[in-house]
């Protein structure tokens, strides 16, 4: 198997293993354990999402002159760091400098792993990859689940405190075992200036701009994070208070927040596997298709799971939202890497559509954490409206070439 491949599935096993781990309860971590409200839990994102957006380009030009491994590295160790920190001081103030710290790691790790994985197999075997990876990745988070449910009903900062410990795990895996062949770092002399820094920056914008598709791309991922704060900070607050969650069964709120997990883990390894025996990487039609059909999917299920009269409602939302969103990402992953003709700036361009990503994040956050202080409904049905813009640029077919040459689409 070659090395980076192999690699690439250690990673998506750890990484999204100790993700699921401490995610399953996490917002119960900050609601109860914490102590914080619906809108103190959105500003913490919106600190996360500020972080991004001023550190997002800085680290992906760092990947694109110094090295990506080493920028992945990093981002693993403060993401350990972030968390470790929060498990050990449950304190509000704390979870914000967590949020900062985390969110230097994910842009250290963002455009830089994307870009490492395509340098060392190729763009051609890169769609593949991911797919593979992102089933990996559930197999993990069935672990991670488990684990949680267990750790948790102990104590809710437990999943949190070994979740850290398994990305410093992560970190040090790769510099034992990640390799970097196919990189060719800047001169020594040129490696820490600023000058080469804005070039390389300069050079990621202008394939943005001789590209009209990656313009787009960016409006996309910007709508993408424009929805997400509120189902990503708020899904299990409506959960747990909206329905009472703890009421329904004699089972800690962590145990069936582990189970529905389980559940939705289940449906998508077996939707990812039929997906990649299905799907031409070559066939931009196809995927545009795709994309625009598990996007609407998005928007029924944020609508359905924000106005459900019973919780067996809800949890069908949750199911069919989720999936759809977990086959968008390495659908529009190989969609944006296709687009991007020279490697040299790879990372950087990636990390543009990162920042994109961000300033939607930041600009919804704060209101819909603010109307999700009134009523964590409507909070979902605010967030389905604004994700309909994207089914408007997605819905124009993309020009009949292969992906490699002519991609239009986003994470």
């Amino acid at each position: 198997m070659n090395p980076a491949y192999r690699s690439h599935l250690v990673l998506s096993f750890l990484v999204d293993g100790a993700h699921v781990l401490i995610w399953t309860g996490f917002t119960v971590f900050q609601l109860t354990v914490v102590g914080m409200s619906p809108l103190q839990l959105v500003l913490v994102g919106s600190v996360l999402e500020i972080t991004i957006l001023l550190c997002e380009v800085p680290t992906g030009v760092i990947a694109d002159l110094v090295s990506r491994r080493l920028s992945i590295i990093l981002g693993f160790a403060l993401t350990a760091a972030a968390y470790l920190l929060q498990a050990a001081f449950p304190t509000f103030p704390v979870a914000v400098l967590g949020a900062v710290i985390w969110g230097i790691g994910v842009t250290c790790v963002s455009g830089a792993y994307d870009a490492w994985l395509a340098d060392e197999l190729g763009t051609e075997r890169l769609g593949d990859a991911l797919l593979r990876g992102e089933q990996v990745a559930r197999v993990a988070a069935l672990v991670g689940l488990a684990g949680s449910a267990t750790l948790g009903s102990l104590w809710l900062g437990l999943p949190v405190l070994v979740g850290g410990l398994l990305f410093a795990a992560s970190a040090l895996y790769c510099l034992v075992a990640m390799p970097e062949t196919n990189f060719h770092r800047a001169a020594a002399d040129e490696r820490s200036t600023w000058r080469k820094m804005a070039t390389t920056l300069r050079d990621g914008m202008r394939v943005v701009r001789r590209r009209p598709s990656l313009l787009r791309l960016l409006g996309v991922l910007f709508f993408f994070g424009l929805f997400s704060e509120a189902w990503d900070r708020l899904w299990q607050a409506h959960l747990v208070t909206t329905f009472d969650l703890a009421a329904l069964t004699p089972f800690a709120p962590i145990v069936l927040l582990a189970a529905l997990g389980a559940v939705e883990m289940l449906l998508a390894i077996g939707a990812a596997e039929l997906l990649r025996r299905r799907l031409r990487f070559d066939d931009a039609e196809q995927t545009r298709r795709l994309v625009f059909v598990f996007t609407a999917v998005m928007v029924l299920g944020l609508l359905a799971y924000g106005l459900a009269p019973q919780i067996g409602v809800a949890l069908v939302a949750f199911l069919g939202f989720s999936v759809a969103r977990g086959l968008i990402g390495p659908l529009v992953n190989t969609w944006q890497n296709g687009q991007i003709d020279d490697p040299q700036v790879r990372a950087t361009v990636l990390s543009l559509g990162g920042q994109s990503d961000a300033l939607g994040q930041l600009a919804g956050g704060p209101p819909l954490g603010a109307v999700g202080n009134r009523s964590l409904r409507a909070a979902f049905v605010v967030s389905a409206l604004l994700l309909l813009p994207n089914l408007w640029l997605l819905r124009q077919r993309p020009a009949s070439r292969p992906i490699r040459e002519a991609v239009e689409m986003v994470d």
